[in-house]
């Protein structure tokens, strides 16, 4: 499939009456993925480990639509998937529908360190986590599809093009950490986890996508925001020396997007009418229509690469997270 779409955020209906989740919509995309939806009267629980953060989000978010009344917090700490399933369990007493899900949250330039449950944090956070709570939300995702047929349900995951720069998944090195005195094999072992977990990320939709296609009226997505400068390029915490840290902020900051923009792609896939028009599903969507830095208000379906599009690799991905999550 492609096709190019003008997205602005008058292109969203009224979603009175409907329930979302965004994870990390405490601050960054996230929040402002939860601006948007709240004003259209959604009821939006912003889904993050700092209760103190999303309460200054939602102090945000209503002084600039007037009202708190559509947003919620929910404790969620994608670290561990047995946190991931408490929360999901404890969002599914109260509420009775899920009509927006979006996985949005991550992590940047972090040092390499583990999980409390042993996964690399950029695998086990953007990965494994959002497997855990996602897959524990599906029954009342299916239910809420097949409770409101004339609705439509959709679930966006967060991914990104960098996708493209990963090697194939080694289910031994997701394990691992890594640690080099070169600053130059630092970066680039850091970059190639980024990229590992957004590969995780594609995969992770895909099969989700084909694992609910007798459901016509659950559209199962992925996105790319662009580069846009978030807490993200905080490299503070991150392995790299100043200069480095210096470089990657600066590159964002000058050449990336604004906030506003780099939602675009999450909100049409989250609530546009044209998905369900044109029957969008198992697709990634991107800013552009270019490839470089220069983003109008155009967003295209752009074609998923051979990495992208392996089959027993998504699969496999997906053996190895429910054997995960039991174990977990």
């Amino acid at each position: 499939m492609s096709a190019t779409f003008n997205f602005t955020f008058d292109d969203i209906p009224n979603l009175e009456r409907k329930v979302a989740i965004v994870t990390g919509g405490n601050s960054g995309l996230g929040e402002v993925i939860a601006r948007e939806l709240a004003r259209k009267g959604c009821k939006v629980y912003i889904a993050s480990r700092s209760h103190s953060r999303a309460e200054a989000a939602i102090a945000r978010i209503r002084e600039d639509i007037g009202t708190d009344e559509n947003l919620a917090f929910l404790e969620l700490d994608l670290e561990t998937m047995k946190g991931a399933v408490m929360a999901a369990k404890f969002f599914m007493k109260l509420e009775t529908r899920l009509d927006i899900l979006v996985a949005n949250a991550g992590l940047g330039g972090i040092k390499s360190e583990l999980t409390p449950e042993g996964y690399e944090r950029n695998f086990g956070v953007k990965h494994l986590g959002h497997f855990a709570f996602v897959s524990t939300l599906l029954p009342l995702i299916q239910q809420t599809a097949d409770g409101n047929v004339d609705s439509d349900v959709r679930i966006v995951i967060m991914s990104s093009k960098s996708y493209e720069n990963s090697h194939p998944i080694d289910f031994d090195n997701v394990r691992t950490t890594y640690h080099s005195w070169f600053a130059f094999l630092t970066l680039r072992e850091m970059l190639q986890r980024y990229s590992r977990s957004k590969l995780a990320n594609l995969y992770f939709m895909r099969e989700l996508a084909d694992l609910v296609k007798d459901r016509k009226n659950i559209y199962v997505n992925a996105c790319h925001p662009g580069l846009v400068y978030t807490h993200i390029f905080d490299l503070s915490t991150s392995p790299l020396p100043w200069y480095m840290q210096l470089v990657g902020q600066l590159e964002a900051k000058l050449l990336g997007i604004n906030v506003n923009d780099g939602v675009k792609t999450a909100l049409f896939l989250a609530a546009d009418r044209r998905v369900v028009d044109k029957n969008i599903k198992g697709i990634l969507m991107y800013p552009g229509p270019t490839d470089g830095f220069v983003y109008f208000s155009n967003i295209y379906i752009r074609t998923i690469n051979k990495l992208g599009l392996d089959d027993e690799a998504r699969k496999q991905l997906w053996r190895f997270s429910e054997a995960a999550l039991e174990k977990a």
